[in-house]
């Protein structure tokens, strides 16, 4: 490339911002000495090169005006920023800074470019000021202090329309390419210390701790910390409640998911508002904007708002030497017009290589498999190859296991109790317990105790009964419960909701929950006030559970079995709901009001959900979800066949669910509500009743033979596995083809 072509590119075309003035710095000269190595002949042409420091600018990329005419965003509660406090608009203070900008571009001599610079960065940072004021203005009222302009000046505000008033000329950016912090926006020791100890961030943790303790013991710095941490405060509060972020707070599934105040997805979102329509974005960004509920509004953003082109995902091994090697990140590439239809990518990757060839390896995804894989917090799958993307497409046809469907039973989550927290109702000493307290480590697939798991562990917690209500586990579920908000638990909230509405009851004074339902039920139904009493315990019945540990590593991810009743359960086992508050007028009368509780499912459905759920199909879809836990929302939007009483594979399943699952005392009733079934005790029949199980899953999915076997080779092989051998999927293979040449069974 010529001198005269890599300069042209380099003033018209490279733009950068960055907060500290080092890396400013850093770039120019790094910019300048590129060309200066190409200068062959005329040491002079490298003369033109002052009008590089309107390409490369120090400012907070986060705060500052982006648009030529700010417009108050009422929704969020903004006053109008365009014409707060400053009579000028912000358009007028931008065509004022090109018209210098252009002088100096147009400049015939050194000392004219020089001067003609001097005058446009003059009027930048005057019209700078004016913006400032009214950031500081909207800073003092979200903020509720009453910062002053020197104060707002530490923030350093990047007015974009000013600082690249040539680029907003033709429109915004035409290709934004970043590597945006990996961090959150929060007081960070190893970014404050380093400037008092320039070994700091090499210490090892222990000496950190003892560093920092030395520091702070000087007033002088123990002041500026203060002040440090007090600024990113503020910022983060300026930053969440300003409006200019309308994506870092999604829902999922009807839960709020807190602001993480994260800079790459700030900085993500901050691209839409300074590249042009129909730019191209190319972004470096850390594993949450592909698979953190935080990022579920950005990526629906950027699917529906503009058109992907490539994700390309990386496990960092050996890419970047300073960063733990599991963690994971990527590349978005789109074009901000349109929306997305297919997207051409690849996860998983462990050499940056792939780029050189991505168009070659790169899988066809629709964009319908990136949406409906996680329908609520819209994770993007992991996908290595074009088969998986067929065989999502088949799994993605069933409905999320949490998703209200008539006449089909459910899988909600819900924690029982903590171990830590509630740690005042558990005791380790078994002779002094009346029932047995279950973790994750006590439960394994369609096994409730060690009885056929080699190194299962047995139960090392214990709780009283409720005579006791200062120490019982179930007395403290009992009030949890009865305080709970949601109406599926709440007796007392799903009493109002259903019948606050009604005309029969209209008398009754409705503006307390409280109030109201005990009015209701002693005067109208004369039977005592709502207590504790009527509330119906999940452990009073047979009851699924699934560890909450669940790594992709692992011989199997999902584990799931059906516990019996009578004892508790601690948050390293997410429980499923075995029947929901569904009061009635009959239900009204009676006391306790445990007939108010609707069963979730019948005894043969319970198993049917505990086969799937155990399913290879299942657990092949959770492995491309899951890190090292099965989070509540990853579950609960995760697709299942929703079987119920006469649907093909319904009986089959469930029956063999339960013939692994019933065994022992603690089953005897429910081997009698299944009509008396026979639990399998020998484990070459367990082995096979289980290859059955996943044989007819496929089946159910409506996997075909190549996406079966697919599936099995894929699937994760430990070293010493204790079901998951070789031997294993050929049995599942065999049972499938055996299924599939019996037809469907009920």
């Amino acid at each position: 490339m010529s001198l005269y072509s890599k300069r042209s590119i380099i003033l018209n075309n490279l733009y950068g911002v960055d907060i500290e003035d080092g890396a400013v710095e850093i770039c120019k000269l790094r910019l300048w000495l590129s060309m200066v190595a190409d200068i062959e002949d005329d040491p002079s042409e490298v003369e033109p090169l002052p009008n590089i420091d309107f390409n490369i600018r120090q400012g907070n990329s986060l705060i500052g005006f982006t648009e030529l005419q700010e417009v108050a965003r009422e929704d969020a509660g903004d006053a109008s920023l365009s014409n707060w406090g400053v009579g000028t608009a912000v358009k007028d203070l931008f065509e004022d800074i090109i018209q210098e900008q252009d002088r100096h571009r147009a400049a015939d001599s050194a000392r004219e470019a020089q001067n003609a610079r001097k005058m446009a960065e003059g009027k930048i940072d005057t019209h700078s000021e004016e913006l400032n004021e009214k950031i500081r203005d909207q800073f003092n009222e979200l903020v509720d202090e009453d910062t002053s302009i020197e104060e707002l000046k530490q923030f350093s505000p990047f007015h974009w329309v000013l600082e690249f008033a040539t680029v907003y000329r033709e429109g915004g950016f035409d290709v934004i390419i970043g590597n945006p912090p990996w961090d959150e926006l929060k007081p960070y020791r190893t970014d404050f210390f380093p400037k008092y100890d320039t070994e700091f961030r090499s210490r090892p943790p222990t000496a950190k701790d003892e560093k920092v303790e030395e520091l702070l013991s000087q007033p002088e710095i123990a002041a500026e910390w203060e002040r440090y941490q007090r600024d990113k405060e503020r910022q983060a509060i300026y930053i969440n409640q300003s409006g200019e972020y309308q994506h870092q707070a999604p829902s999922v599934e009807g839960q709020q998911v807190s602001r993480t105040n994260d800079l790459s997805l700030l900085f993500f979102e901050r691209v839409y508002d300074i590249v042009r329509d129909g730019g191209y974005v190319s972004q470096l960004l850390p594993g949450p904007f592909f698979n953190a509920a935080a990022g579920k509004d950005l990526r629906v953003h950027a699917l529906e708002e503009s058109e992907i082109q490539n994700l390309v995902g990386f496990e960092n091994r050996g890419i970047f030497s300073d960063i733990d090697s599991r963690y994971n990140f990527g590349i978005v590439t789109l074009r901000t017009a349109g929306s997305t239809d297919t997207v051409r990518g690849i996860f998983h990757q462990t050499s940056v290589d792939v780029l050189r060839s991505i168009d070659d390896v790169a899988l066809e995804i629709p964009a319908r498999i990136l949406k409906e894989y996680s329908p609520g917090a819209r994770i993007f799958p992991n996908i290595e190859d074009q088969e998986e993307v067929s065989v999502l497409n088949k799994i993605l046809q069933t409905p999320p296991l949490a998703a209200d469907i008539e006449g089909a039973w459910r899988t909600v989550l819900y924690k029982e109790l903590d171990r830590g927290r509630d740690r005042n109702r558990f005791i380790e000493d078994e002779t002094a317990g009346d029932y047995p307290v279950y973790q994750g480590k006590n439960v394994h697939q369609f096994c409730y105790d060690p009885t056929y798991v080699d190194n299962l562990e047995p139960f090392s917690l214990w709780s009283v009964e409720e005579d006791d209500e200062e120490l019982s586990a179930k007395y403290r579920v009992r009030e949890k419960n009865f305080r709970a908000r949601d109406a599926a638990i709440s007796l007392k909230k799903a009493i109002y909701n259903e019948f606050s509405d009604d005309p029969e009851f209209s008398h009754i004074n409705s503006s307390s929950q409280k109030r109201f339902v005990n009015q209701l039920l002693s005067e109208e139904f004369g039977r005592p006030e709502l207590s504790m009493d009527d509330v119906r315990l999940h452990c009073s019945e047979y009851r699924l559970v699934l560890r909450e540990v669940a790594r992709a590593t692992d011989e199997r991810t999902l584990i799931a079995a059906v516990i019996p009743p009578g004892g508790v359960v601690v948050h390293t086992l997410y429980t499923v709901r075995p029947f929901e508050a569904n009061p009635t007028k009959d239900d009204l009368g009676t006391h306790p009001m445990h007939s108010a509780y609707d069963p979730v499912f019948t005894d043969k459905e319970l198993f049917v959900a505990l086969g799937l759920i155990n399913s290879v199909p299942f657990d092949f879809l959770m492995r491309t979800k899951v890190d090292s836990h099965a989070s509540k929302y990853k579950f609960e939007e995760s697709q299942a066949p929703r079987l119920t009483e006469g649907d093909d594979w319904f009986h089959y399943i469930a029956d063999r669910a339960a013939r692994l699952n019933c065994y022992g005392e603690a089953f005897a009733e429910m081997r009698d509500r299944l009509g008396g079934i026979k639990p399998a005790t020998e484990m070459s029949k367990r082995r096979e009743l289980q290859a059955e199980v996943d044989a007819a899953a496929f089946h159910a999915y409506g996997l075909d033979e190549g996406e079966m076997q697919f599936i099995l080779d894929d699937f994760h092989r430990v070293s010493n596995p204790r079901i998951m051998t070789d031997a294993y999927f050929e049995m599942v293979a065999e049972k499938y083809a055996q299924l599939r040449d019996a037809g469907p069974m009920e």
